[in-house]
């Protein structure tokens, strides 16, 4: 049974869970929700900053789709809805990575 620790929710159904128990993580979307081991987290946080840092450069056009390594699903995202997901990624990641780093200081 999982046991879940909110890492980022910026709406009610648009949040990023991680299990303590078996270190998988839940990305909810909306009505859309994606289970990701470590390394595809990590995986799919960069694609999707790339993604983004595409369209903001007009090196690609929106609706873009965004692949999430679960048995070949993809979403399709508009610019803003994309800057959303990515939003919502990169303040869970910051959230992880401060969590690291104050535990560097406890024994």
């Amino acid at each position: 049974m999982c046991n879940f620790r909110m890492w980022y929710k910026s709406e009610e159904d648009v949040y990023v869970l991680q299990c303590v128990d078996c270190n998988t993580y839940q990305v909810r979307y909306r009505n859309a929700a994606f289970m990701f081991d470590t390394f595809t987290f990590t995986l799919f946080i960069e694609v999707v900053a790339n993604l983004y840092s595409r369209v903001l450069n007009k090196e690609i056009e929106a609706p873009v789709n965004v692949p999430t390594f679960n048995q070949g699903m993809e979403m399709l995202f508009d610019k803003s809805a994309l800057r959303q997901l990515h939003y919502l990624l990169d303040g869970a990641d910051t959230e992880m990575k401060a969590a690291q780093m104050t535990s560097l200081f406890y024994y």
